[in-house]
């Protein structure tokens, strides 16, 4: 296997490169909550002057004549996004007349929608004539797939939206890159398919904020933040496998702290909590930590909902250690009434 980084852009608009998925791969799934997640980190990336990690592309490359083939083993759902977006955008840009950077409607669809070969993505056979139908405006197939048609008009959409600036959706697709993977021999695809997307354990959203809050920080950073913080936030828990209790706390303090987690549920749970740092919050890593070690030791102790619920508010954020019941010290390490009530109840350390 050979593995480099690449930006996605520059791979997609190759002019000797042709993507195809193979027959073993699902059809396209990706829906509008996704698709919303992927327009966000897009937009934030291009505020932010920063490239944006898109995830490991894994191909089998095949030679047909004068073309690459590069045959998709993981990525299909990723590079389906992104050409409908840039179909999206080329529509966009033919119906307004607009321009970037010297780049028009006509250079987006021939560098990166229809190749000198033809169609730059051969989706299987479910979705290829929508696919097709989509990026050359003509008629909708019978039994038209659904997801395809729908994440289209949804970008569509967003373009016609009063505020919608091409150019920082162009910034946002320019700064995607890949790990692009190249495998060695068609005899691999089917048992990588397999690894990627059938093994191993699905990280669940305490392993998501986690990784969120810490991996952006240094090294010393995050063991610092570790020790400090999420050490003993796990150890409130004591012995947890698969870390279910810690899980259920936190998305028990992310439907406290956050009313959209409450209205779309848990499977959203993260990708709602990491749009309110990135676009809303203006705290530190320490501050939410420190409150969330605070909600998890109330939770440890059994009180669930009914001890936090007085805490659903719209300013819940703002009241201090928002998980204090009334009948109890406040818990300070100058305190040594508090230090000696938590120790002695609760087996628990108090770190800040």
């Amino acid at each position: 296997m050979r593995i480099k980084q690449l930006s996605l852009l520059e791979l997609m608009g190759a002019p000797d490169v042709r993507f195809s998925i193979p027959k073993f791969q699902r059809a396209y799934s990706w829906d509008a909550p996704q698709c919303d997640e992927l327009w966000r980190d897009l937009m934030r990336a291009a505020r932010a002057h920063r490239s944006h990690f898109m995830g490991t592309l894994i191909y089998l490359e095949e030679e047909r004549g004068s073309i690459r083939e590069l045959a998709v083993v993981d990525g299909q759902q990723r590079l389906t996004t992104i050409t409908l977006v840039l179909a999206a955008l080329a529509r966009f840009m033919a119906e307004t007349g607009t321009q970037l950077f010297g780049i028009d409607s006509a250079y987006i669809a021939s560098t990166f929608l229809d190749g000198e070969h033809g169609t730059k993505l051969l989706l299987s056979p479910a979705d290829r004539a929508t696919l097709d139908a989509v990026l050359h405006d003509a008629d909708l197939p019978d039994n038209a797939s659904q997801r395809i048609v729908e994440n289209f008009e949804g970008f569509a959409s967003k373009m016609r939206a009063d505020g919608f600036d091409p150019a920082l959706l162009w910034q946002g697709l320019d700064s995607l890159f890949v790990i692009a993977s190249e495998l060695d021999r068609p005899a691999q695809a089917p048992v990588v398919f397999e690894s990627f997307n059938s093994k191993g354990v699905p990280l669940v959203t305490a392993d998501l904020v986690r990784n969120f809050l810490l991996i952006a920080e240094s090294h010393a950073e995050q063991k610092r933040l570790f020790e400090k913080y999420w050490e003993p936030i796990t150890n409130v828990f004591g012995d947890d496998p698969g870390s279910l209790k810690l899980n259920n706390a936190i998305l028990g303090w992310l439907a406290v702290r956050l009313k959209q987690v409450r209205k779309f549920g848990d499977d959203a749970a993260f990708s709602i909590f990491k749009t309110f740092c990135e676009d809303e919050y203006t705290g530190t890593v320490d501050a939410l930590l420190e409150e969330l070690y605070a909600f998890c030791l109330v939770w440890a102790e059994h009180y669930r909902y009914h001890a936090v619920k007085k805490y659903k508010t719209a300013d819940w954020a703002k009241l201090g250690h928002k998980t204090r019941v009334s009948d109890r010290p406040r818990m300070e390490l100058d305190n040594p009434e508090s230090y000696d009530y938590y120790t002695k109840h609760f087996g628990v350390d108090p770190q800040w």
